[in-house]
């Protein structure tokens, strides 16, 4: 019976993030566009409708994930910066998700199926989470390997949009420096002793993915191509740091992540060329 309401505040928070979604999908709102000059290069942001609902869904998701976080009796006394990475990934992953939908599905049963999805994905999200505060917990395992899958499937999903819009590497590179990061912030979250190093190696995984998207926007390879070689970057990255929090940084972890990322990379020049 004590979990019921825990349940039911999961379901209560996944519900009304997709009725918000439902409603994208009914409403019109007007595109606006802001100029601006950004280290001497002029800029035009164009502030449109998707862009504006799927930050509000985020925060929507945000806002439900915390309130879910915080009713563990372990998480309560915590800081905000511990706190806050369990935020993240909610929020990332309903942002994807809107900006995403339009372009994949063209029918009503399409939109059916992906905000069926999407509330499934945020459900167990939430769950997950939950289950990874108290590393005593018998589902920790399981959850930190759900979240990590979950968690570079958006980085996979952001990064391919973010390379297809063919922005000014101005743009997209602190659009994969910023979506890394706080996907960093979220997957390596490692307790709150590790609140501080948490942060430190996801602000170093940021810079690391713009340095990697400004040098592969000189080579024009396919959004889908661009977006695996992110990823591989990004795993290689907060694996290892993950591997350091957690204490279990060893040779033959470098070992497995040297092969994994050989594979890809092999893989990735064959295909790119």
């Amino acid at each position: 019976m004590a979990r019921m309401p825990f349940y039911e505040r999961i379901s209560l928070v996944v519900s009304v993030t997709l009725l918000g979604l439902v409603t994208y999908f009914l409403i019109e709102l007007p595109n606006r566009s802001v100029e601006l000059t950004w280290l001497g290069s002029p800029l035009t942001l164009v502030i449109s409708q998707r862009w504006l609902m799927a930050l509000l869904l985020g925060g929507l998701a945000a806002t439900g994930s915390s309130a879910i976080v915080q009713s563990h009796p372990l998480l309560a006394p915590r800081g905000t910066g511990y706190s806050l990475a369990f935020w993240l990934l909610p929020a990332l992953l309903m942002i994807l998700t809107t900006l995403a939908l339009p372009l994949m599905v063209v029918n009503l049963e399409g939109w059916m199926a992906g905000i069926g999805i999407t509330g499934t994905l945020l459900w167990l999200v939430m769950l997950a989470e939950y289950h990874t505060i108290d590393p005593r917990d018998r589902w920790f395992e399981l959850s930190h390997f759900w979240l990590n899958l979950v968690g570079h499937g958006v980085a996979f999903g952001f990064f391919v949009i973010i390379y297809q819009a063919r922005s000014r590497s101005l743009l997209s590179a602190s659009g994969v420096a910023l979506v890394s990061g706080l996907l960093a912030a979220s997957l390596l979250r490692a307790g709150p002793a590790q609140t501080g190093r948490t942060w430190l190696f996801a602000g170093i995984s940021a810079l690391v993915m713009a340095q990697s998207t400004w040098a592969l926007n000189t080579w024009r390879v396919p959004p889908l191509m661009a977006g695996f070689g992110l990823l591989l970057i990004f795993y290689l990255f907060v694996g290892l740091a993950q591997q350091e929090l957690l204490g279990r940084l060893s040779r033959r972890a470098l070992v497995e992540f040297g092969a994994v990322i050989a594979l890809g990379l092999l893989a990735f020049l064959r295909f790119a060329s």
